[in-house]
């Protein structure tokens, strides 16, 4: 409503300064009204008129300014009103009452016109103050965040800092404001400064890391993302920054990636191949191991470095492996349980295969694949099976040596009484010398037999191999058929060694057998003495150093030669390929086993159809003094006493009672250790000396000389065993100053030994 209606003619010429103001009066946006000094209102524009809801009602005309207002803003424009200077006034955001509306956001402007009236603008604030609020929140948040944030002009100097600024860095909004932010950077990081600066004045953002410079000089990483600022013109006016310190960050992932070397290291030092895959048997993982391991390993064959994402049935190139590890591979996934299995390659490598579920969270994400060689493994299982066969082997030979001994001894024993025997013609003493050279070759037969299990007392010496070899053609003649010959190739010079000569005669022995035996269309036998300079390799087989002197005695046959698959089994117990009754498969493993006791090998050239050469070698000595056998006494030696004989077997009881008596002495036998000490307690003549077998039924021989040593001090001892330990022999001999007398025993040595105890 016009409080004051007026009509306005209109002017011939231009407008008067009235109708000027009149219309800037009318057409103003702000709601204008003219009062008086007391704030009658004289004259509303029609903005105000409409804010304020003037009408024409006369009752209106007298309205004042206060009463639009609230009381306070009321007083305080009534204030300004009486006031006697005449600048202007501006009352901000105040709340203006009016019809509809409860408060509206006004600022109000007082002008004097003249000393009693004043022009009262009222301009909407509402809008100026939501964005003013916007500003503020907006502020509010960006000081609350633990990033900085920064704002720079035109020439990229900090001319805004939010308060994590301070937090972070140390400096305070005074220190940083106008100054160019390449001072927060650290000097290394200046090529990167330049960097994005250049993609800001491009219009680019830039995101990285930079390493900050704290105002006590320390570093700090952070990512930064730097935005360019554009005016309203596209104008660069300045670049916005915001940071974020991943120290903290950059610590966990430190000991993330710590942790993850720390697991790949103990992966990498497996001596094992290890592949993990997912569920469709793609390669995620590969360890070093395929790396120290040949190209074939585990059914895989590695041809280029295996990579993430490649399926890891592609390096399977044997199409049954291929589908039995799929088959594989979907049963573990399915039943979440590992499969074990060993496979052998064409190298003869023995390979372990496992297949296990790779579990996370309770779940099966895929398989791992763990290839390890077994082959060294296998080799010692193979050795832990040979010494179990070794172990029978001897249990058996301890089993038959008693007796196998008992019968020997009989053998000799007679023999050597009928040599006695003054009225023999020479062919009948010549066969009872051969007879008796069997015996004794059957003897040592049996204590190497006993040895694969037992340690022996070795009878070394220095002696010529020159000599074994013609030892052995002599022995090996008596085995030759009509086709078949033996030709001798000895060194030139003498080649000793220390040894036990008997164990090595065995040795030759065993091995031109079985070269006769390879010859069945017949052929010849070379045995041939050398002396040589080891190897590296063959260094290796003997703990020696290379260029170490070694005798050197091979056997050649030219018979059918040894197949591939007998050659690695050859030297196992009871192995063998003659037909039943023909071989009992100890042969080569009695060479085996007194040529490692030697110190020395054994290496084997072979080829089917052209023949087999076996090459001993042991190590050669300096030439000394050779063992001499001690003479043979014509007659047996005499003596007196009263000597108890105890064994089990009629045989040896029956011979041993005739040597003695042949000898002087007086002879009592017992069967058993019970049958001799009811002797002992019946005889009222004392016995000088108890003369016992050591394996008898019911208690040993040892266990008689200790009930024996302990009832009948003054009475001395003879144990005769085809076989007693190094530990059983001292026992006996230390224990109870007994003799040990080894079976089958020569009767002259017997009775020596007899007469030396006794006679002292």
């Amino acid at each position: 409503m016009v409080l004051r209606e007026r009509t306005i003619t209109p002017a011939v010429g231009p407008p008067g300064r009235e109708e000027w103001w009149r219309c800037l009066f009318e057409q103003s946006e702000d709601a204008q009204i003219i009062c008086s000094a007391r704030g009658e209102v004289f004259e509303a524009n029609r903005r105000a008129c409409q804010l304020l809801g003037f009408t024409a009602d006369p009752a209106r005309r007298r309205a004042t300014v206060f009463e639009f207002f609230t009381p306070n803003v009321g007083h305080k424009i009534e204030e300004w009103l009486r006031r006697p200077h005449r600048r202007t006034e501006v009352i901000p955001a105040v709340g203006l009452v009016g019809p509809g509306f409860l408060s509206y956001l006004v600022d109000v402007h007082l002008t004097a016109l003249d000393a009693h009236t004043w022009l009262l603008a009222i301009r909407d604030a509402s809008r100026r103050w939501r964005m003013e609020s916007h500003v503020q929140r907006l502020m509010t948040a960006v000081n609350s965040t633990p990033d900085v944030v920064f704002l720079t002009d035109a020439d990229f100097k900090i001319i805004f800092a939010n308060a994590a600024l301070h937090t972070v860095t140390g400096y305070s909004l005074e220190d940083v404001l106008g100054r160019p932010a390449i001072f927060l950077r650290a000097e290394s990081d200046r090529p990167k400064v330049h960097d994005y600066l250049a993609a800001v004045r491009k219009g680019s953002d830039w995101i990285g890391e930079l390493l900050n410079v704290r105002s006590d000089g320390t570093t700090y990483p952070v990512e930064a993302t730097i935005s360019p600022i554009f005016d309203a013109n596209g104008v660069l006016i300045g670049h916005a920054a915001f940071e974020r310190d991943i120290s903290s960050k950059q610590r966990l992932q430190g000991e993330l990636e710590r942790e993850r070397k720390y697991a790949l290291s103990i992966l990498n030092s497996l001596d094992a191949a290890v592949y993990t895959m997912d569920r469709q048997f793609r390669l995620s993982h590969v360890n070093d191991g395929w790396r120290k391991m040949p190209g074939q390993h585990g059914w895989l064959t590695i041809t280029t470095p295996p990579a993430t994402g490649m399926p890891l049935l592609d390096f399977v190139t044997d199409p049954d492996h291929r589908s039995e590890l799929n088959y594989l591979f979907e049963g573990v996934l399915a039943k979440g349980e590992p499969h074990h299995m060993e496979v052998t390659d064409s190298e003869k490598r023995c390979w372990n295969i496992k297949i296990s579920p790779w579990q996370q969270a309770n779940e099966k994400i895929g398989l791992i694949y763990i290839v390890t060689e077994h082959t060294k493994i296998h080799e010692l299982q193979r050795q832990l099976f040979q010494a179990q066969k070794m172990e029978t082997v001897g249990a058996l030979a301890a089993g038959v040596a008693h007796d196998f001994n008992n019968l020997l001894q009989a053998i000799r024993g007679n023999v050597t009484l009928l040599q006695l025997k003054g009225n023999l013609a020479p062919p009948h003493l010549a066969r009872l010398a051969h007879i008796d050279e069997a015996a004794v070759r059957a003897a040592d037969i049996t204590q190497q037999l006993l040895s694969f299990s037992r340690p022996t007392e070795d009878q070394d010496s220095v002696v010529d191999l020159n000599h074994i070899i013609e030892e052995v053609s002599h022995l090996a003649h008596r085995s030759l058929r009509n086709n078949v010959a033996i030709e001798l190739r000895p060194y030139p010079g003498q080649l000793m060694a220390r040894l036990d000569a008997s164990r090595t005669q065995q040795v030759l022995l065993n091995l031109c057998v079985n070269a006769i035996d390879a010859m069945p269309d017949g052929g010849t036998i070379v045995v041939k003495n050398d002396l040589v300079e080891l190897t590296a390799e063959q260094a290796a087989k003997a703990h020696q150093v290379p260029g170490a002197v070694f005798a050197c005695c091979s056997v050649t046959d030219t018979g059918t030669g040894i197949p591939p698959e007998v050659l690695s089994r050859m030297f196992d117990p009871f192995f063998t390929t003659k037909e039943n009754g023909k071989g009992t498969g100890l042969g080569l493993a009695i060479v085996h086993n007194i040529t490692a006791h030697c110190g020395g090998f054994l290496e084997i050239d072979t080829a089917l159809g052209r023949g087999t050469t076996f090459r001993v070698f042991l190590p050669a000595t300096q030439p000394g003094t050779a063992r001499s056998l001690p003479a043979v006494a014509p007659d047996l030696s005499q003596g007196t006493g009263r000597v108890l004989v105890v064994d089990d077997l009629d045989l040896v009881l029956e011979f041993a009672r005739s040597f003695l008596l042949a000898a002087g002495y007086d002879v009592l036998t017992a069967t058993s250790a019970e049958e001799a000490l009811i002797l002992f307690e019946r005889e009222t003549v004392p016995i000088d000396l108890l003369f016992t077998d050591f394996n008898m039924k019911g208690k040993t021989g040892l266990q008689l000389i200790d009930e024996v040593s302990a009832g009948w001090p003054k009475t001395k001892f003879i144990l005769a065993s085809g076989y007693l330990e190094q530990n059983e022999r001292r026992q006996i001999e230390l224990s109870y100053g007994a003799h040990v007398l080894g079976k089958p025993y020569n009767v002259r040595e017997a009775t020596n030994l007899i007469a030396e105890i006794l006679g002292r």
